[in-house]
């Protein structure tokens, strides 16, 4: 009594359509029960998390945590519509017309990665990363430019070379080709009149698909290295993005609520588009055995969030949404694949029709919560669905301009595939996206992916490699530099990846974000989020599921904290030993920090000594008592003969002493005298013993060598030595 009857409403509004739904949640019950590899209506998992017990036993640095087999194929991942310059395409009339964000400001934003016009630079990255496959596509639009040509079944021949050149530049550098077809890019003459929603598409598509394909089939260098086709990528994803959200080109009004839940329905553009990409796969691998790719594998990139909700009564939203993006697409096409494609980046929590971005989470830049379980789960409920068919990961990567998550989100996935591949699963490949920072669809330039970072500048474009780069690398090829050699990853590169990301957290550093708080809206201008203090490594997340290392926790934790802090304190020392060593050069003119040693022949404190006995005195003194000193009257010098005697006798006395009590030389007049005694040499020896001393015990701490009371011990003599130092 004595409530507003709005505020009464209003909750009842919002409690009333949640508990209707779960009760048709809890109503549907084993309809809704089906594995999608999340947590069900009530948060249980169907089957337990496999943790593979060299993952919890190993302990040194060089233990092996888990490998890979050669045949096991390692690669990285672009798409035209990201990096090809001179590319007049959907995407690029979209960005001129404001639709995509963090885009008008960006240098040379048009050019992309310059792929077209210089796709040796990217090449010779993907090559030197130790990686055999490349997963890269054939533009549509820029092949086909008009739907007269699409009638007629004929494409840029120009165009066409000029990919064929690039295929063939794969060959020579060791490469083998996933060539995808369909990337998020439609022609814009198609996409004018439906896009995939309209019948003609499916006949587009197949002609385009056997212009292609034929062309690769007549050239043996380009047959033979042939890895696989993926006709489609992420359908799921183009088709609510484009005609549900209408988020992606062709531009068009935002939808209305009825607008946006007619579109899901089995009579909506949804369903429509996601046919027709099936009828075109369909057709397309019909395609390929016909020219003459039998033997070339051809499937579909699926993309596979790992849905959760963040409450009970969100549970609902849970599975709608896993019915609309997980096995849908996949139940159209399954009979008609040689492979199942698995782009996985993360989780995404759904509350209130919406997404939630709790602090709590670990997230990208792109707004996916970091959960590599959720990548083994995948796996197990795409192998139960198709048992029999191989499983290819086309795309798994992280946004991380810092690159201080990019690290533990490789080898942590890894860790999952490897732990799904002891479970039974049929994995045979790992694509990871991508090589280099590029153009992220509607959300611009913002989203950092890649292993290699790209400078832009009006000036031009530079890629420079991330530290991530040689990590990945270093696992690729086995610890070897050679491609084909198999995957490896180890303690010491786990926990030295985890450590990092830890400092930072200690640090409280934050990180850019390019999503707003509703988790779906793009940034012009990234913001900042701090990294989260969640323990989110495979077998160790703190969800509702039983991790097997929980029982480990207390142990593991303990020994985390130490390594953390030897390292932290291992970084002080050596920034002090850098420090030191800079100061040293330049006052003394010598590398060593301690007394005695090298000659003072080069810093500013010996040229201060070494010059009062040099001719830059002479000079000085002719400036000051006349050209005729020593002996003369002095009478054309600044100073007069009145006293001229008492001052150059006090002048060689200071100067001498200075220099003594500095450097600890007999006289001015001898710059090479032995070094033994001067104050300069005892202070830089106190600094020295202080530095050495922080040295051994942060050494001592990384070791875990030292008790309690012996690091209060180290510590107290540090202080002493720094404030007798000081």
């Amino acid at each position: 009594r004595g409530a507003p009857p709005s505020r009464a409403l209003a909750a009842a509004r919002m409690l009333v359509p949640r508990a209707l739904c779960l009760l048709a949640a809890l109503a549907a019950g084993p309809a809704l029960a089906e594995d999608y590899g999340t947590p069900d209506v009530f948060g249980q998992f169907a089957e337990p998390l496999h943790v593979p017990p060299a993952y919890a036993n190993a302990t040194a640095p060089d233990d092996v945590l888990a490998s890979f087999p050669p045949s096991f194929a390692f690669g990285l991942a672009s798409a035209p519509a990201h990096v090809e310059d001179g590319l007049e395409d959907a995407w690029l009339e979209h960005a001129r017309g404001g639709h995509v964000a963090a885009w008008s400001h960006v240098p040379r934003a048009h050019e992309r990665n310059r792929f077209w016009s210089e796709p040796e630079i990217e090449l010779d990255i993907v090559r030197d990363a130790g990686v055999t496959l490349l997963r890269m596509g054939v533009d549509w639009a820029r092949l086909v430019p008009s739907a007269r040509a699409s009638d007629v079944g004929t494409i840029d021949e120009e165009a066409w070379k000029h990919y064929a050149r690039t295929l063939h530049a794969c060959r020579e550098r060791g490469l083998r080709v996933m060539l995808t077809l369909f990337h998020h890019s439609l022609p814009p003459w198609l996409g004018e009149v439906g896009g995939w929603t309209n019948q003609s598409s499916v006949a587009h598509f197949s002609t385009f698909a056997r212009a292609v394909l034929s062309r690769v089939a007549a050239d043996e260098g380009l047959r033979d290295n042939l890895h696989s086709v993926v006709t489609v990528n992420e359908p799921n994803v183009f088709a609510g993005m484009t005609y549900c959200a209408r988020a992606w080109p062709p531009a068009r009004d935002p939808p209305s609520a009825v607008e946006a839940a007619h579109c899901v329905t089995p009579w909506g553009d949804y369903a429509s588009a996601m046919a027709r990409m099936a009828d075109a796969h369909h057709a397309a691998r019909r395609v390929a055995k016909e020219v003459g790719l039998a033997h070339v594998p051809v499937g579909v990139a699926h993309h596979v969030p790992s849905f959760d909700a963040a409450t009970l009564a969100d549970r609902p939203a849970q599975r709608a949404a896993e019915t609309l993006a997980v096995f849908w697409f996949h139940d159209l096409v399954a009979s008609a694949c040689d492979f199942t494609g698995i782009n996985y980046y993360g989780r995404e929590i759904l509350a209130g029709g919406g997404l939630a971005m709790p602090l709590s989470e670990e997230y990208s830049e792109a707004g996916r919560s970091v959960y590599p379980e959720g990548l083994y789960r995948m796996l197990r409920a795409f192998h139960k669905r198709s048992p029999n068919v191989p499983i290819y990961i086309t795309e798994n990567g992280v946004a991380d301009a810092t690159d201080r998550l990019r690290a533990p989100y490789l080898l942590e996935h890894l860790l999952a595939v490897r732990a799904a591949m002891d479970a039974g699963v049929d994995v045979r490949a790992y694509v990871f996206w991508t090589i280099a920072d590029n153009w992220e669809w509607a959300d611009g330039y913002c989203p950092k992916f890649g292993l290699v970072d790209v400078l832009r500048t009006p000036e031009g474009i530079e890629w420079v490699k991330r530290p991530s780069y040689e990590l990945f690398r270093q696992v690729v090829t086995a610890g070897t530099g050679k491609p084909g050699a198999g995957g490896r990853i180890t303690r010491g590169q786990r926990d030295a990846a985890w450590t990092q990301l830890q400092l930072a957290v200690r640090r409280k550093e934050r990180r850019p974000f390019c999503r707003a708080d509703d988790g779906a809206t793009a940034l012009d201008h990234a913001k900042q989020r701090p990294f989260s203090r969640r323990d989110w490594r495979y077998g160790y997340h703190m969800g509702p599921q039983a991790a097997p290392l929980r029982r480990d926790r207390r142990r593991g934790r303990a020994a985390e904290r130490a390594l953390v802090n030897g390292t932290y304190w291992a970084g002080v020392a050596e920034r002090m030993d850098a420090g030191w060593r800079e100061i040293t050069a330049a006052f003394y003119g010598r590398e060593d920090g301690g007394a005695g040693g090298a000659e003072p022949r080069a810093g500013p404190a010996a040229d201060w000594g070494a010059a009062l006995g040099t001719p830059k005195l002479a000079e000085a003194r002719a400036w000051l008592f006349g050209p005729d000193a020593p002996g003369s009257s002095g009478d054309r010098g600044l100073i007069s003969a009145v006293g001229l005697d008492d001052l150059r006798t006090w002048l060689r006395s200071a100067g001498g002493n200075a220099t003594a009590f500095l450097h600890g030389q007999a006289s001015a007049s001898e710059p090479a005298a032995r070094r033994d005694g001067g104050a300069g040499d005892e202070w830089g020896a106190s600094v020295w013993r202080a530095h050495k001393a922080a040295v051994e015990w942060a050494q001592d701490v990384a070791d875990h060598r030292t008790s309690r009371s012996a690091r209060a011990s180290l510590a107290g003599r540090a202080r002493a030595l720094a404030a007798a130092a000081a």
